[in-house]
This record gives structure tokens, C-alpha cells and sequence, in this order.
């Protein structure tokens, strides 16, 4: 891959006052590497466009074949980083500081012993969120950054990760709706006895108390996945990953028009 060259084919498709850039893969047709550059205006947000190109002097047909491949792996792995990833912030440790807290100081409290016992559960949702987070993580640093092209088979992992982890939060997101009844008084009562709360601890359950609207709302949003969730687990993922690919296709008509350089019709 040869990005300066790749950087200069991308530049003769911006336009004035716009920025762009190249993302840090290729995919293969043929034996050719087709790739995906982003047009955009002073923030990375604004986006103005977007073109497959190549410097294989490949025919028009296989440009536009590229377009969904690249398409799909650049959203869903954009997904994982920009919306999992500050959600792995959350560690364990937080969740057990409260959990041996509430234990030490409330094992007589009927109340407070059954909202630990949801907590938990949406501990035990983290830590699974948090170790499929940093596989891919690692995954993408060391493979896809290392050899700069993708294959089916990466796109298949990035979708299988994407669902796994959007499930993991909606199943998190149904406990602490549960939870809803019993919130107040639960961290109402831990703060009496927040001298046992590192401060870490004391910070992130003033964050979901504070995000209990956010919380509502990403709960809104999931309205695929209460439709699905009586299915066996590895139908909900097969589900999810063809829904993403449709999101995709989506995408790629709604851009038809802002699409540049050889592949646009």
C-alpha cells in the first residue's frame, strides 16, 4: 500500500476548502486494491463526500463492486471504536467496589441485597463487553493495521463483535431498567457509606445517576433488539449482522450523490 500515492490519487477528487482522508485499508477484486477516501470540512463530522480509488487501473464495474465491502467494514468498525469503545471505560472495579460495599454494610437489607444482585449481572455484562471490546481492539491494531487490506473474513468478525457488543448493551440496558424502581434508594443508602467507595467508584454512580435520560434513550433505540430477544442467541447475532448489512446498503444510496472519482454513475 502506498499511501502518499494513494493520498495524491484521493486529492484530485477535493474540492475547494475541503480535507480528506484515506482509510488505513484496502480490499482486493481481482487482484486489485480498491480504497476508501473521506471528503470533509474543517471537522471530520462534516462530511461532504467520499470516493473509491485505486492504483490499479481496474474497469468501472469493479469500483462500484468495492463500494460495499469497504462500506461496511469502515461503519461497523467505526461503531465499535466510536460507541464501545469509551462504554469499556467502565471497569469491573467500579462495579465490585459498590457490590462489596453494599454486602459489608446492607447483608441484612432485603432491598439493597436484590439491586446487588442486578448489579451483578451488569457487572458480569461488562466484563464480557470490555473482553470482546479489547479482542477487536487488538484485533484491528495488529492484523488489519498490520497487512492494510480486508477480506470477507474480516468483515464477518467485525459483524459478529459489532452485534455481540450491541446485544451485550441492550441486555445491560434491561437490568437497569429493572433496576429503575429500586435506583434512588439503592445509591441513596451507598452514600452513606461512600467513605467505602474509592472516589473512581463514587464517580461512576453519580455518572448513572446523572444518565438515567441517556439510558432511556439508547433503550429507545433499541427496538430491533426487544423484537429478537426470544430468539436463541446465535440467531439474535445472525439477525443483527444482516441488519447491519442493510444499514449499509442504505447508506450507500442515501450517498449515491455525494460518491466521486470512478465508481460514481
Amino acid at each position: 500500500m502506498d499511501n502518499n500515492k494513494l493520498m495524491k490519487e484521493a486529492g484530485r477528487y477535493k474540492k475547494w476548502f475541503e480535507a480528506y482522508s484515506l482509510n488505513p485499508f484496502g480490499y482486493i477484486i481481482n487482484g486489485r486494491s480498491y480504497h476508501y477516501a473521506v471528503y470533509h470540512g474543517k471537522k471530520p463530522s462534516d462530511f461532504k463526500g467520499y470516493a473509491i480509488i485505486s492504483l490499479d487501473n481496474g474497469p468501472k464495474s469493479e469500483y462500484r463492486e468495492a463500494i460495499f465491502p469497504l462500506t461496511l467494514f469502515s461503519a461497523a468498525s467505526a461503531n465499535i471504536f466510536n460507541i464501545a469503545g469509551p462504554r469499556s471505560k467502565a471497569l469491573p472495579e467500579y462495579f465490585k467496589d459498590v457490590i462489596d460495599t453494599v454486602e459489608e454494610h446492607f447483608s441484612s437489607d432485603k432491598a439493597m441485597l436484590d439491586g446487588n444482585r442486578l448489579f451483578k449481572e451488569v457487572m458480569d455484562l461488562q466484563i464480557r463487553f470490555n473482553r470482546l471490546y479489547h479482542e477487536y481492539e487488538d484485533y484491528y491494531d495488529n492484523k488489519i493495521l498490520v497487512k492494510r487490506i480486508i477480506t470477507e473474513k474480516d468483515i464477518e468478525y467485525t459483524l459478529n463483535i459489532l452485534s455481540e457488543l450491541d446485544l451485550l448493551q441492550f441486555r445491560q440496558g434491561l437490568l437497569l431498567e429493572e433496576m429503575d424502581e429500586v435506583f434512588p434508594d439503592f445509591f441513596s443508602n451507598l452514600s452513606k457509606e461512600k467513605a467505602a467507595l474509592s472516589n473512581q467508584s463514587q464517580e461512576f454512580i453519580r455518572g448513572m445517576q446523572s444518565n438515567k435520560g441517556i439510558l432511556k434513550k439508547r433503550l429507545d433505540a433499541f427496538d430491533y433488539e426487544r423484537d429478537i430477544m426470544q430468539l436463541p442467541e446465535e440467531e439474535q447475532i445472525e439477525r443483527k449482522k444482516e441488519s447491519t448489512r442493510k444499514n449499509a446498503e442504505k447508506l450507500i444510496q442515501d450517498r449515491e450523490r455525494r460518491l466521486r472519482g470512478p465508481a460514481a454513475k
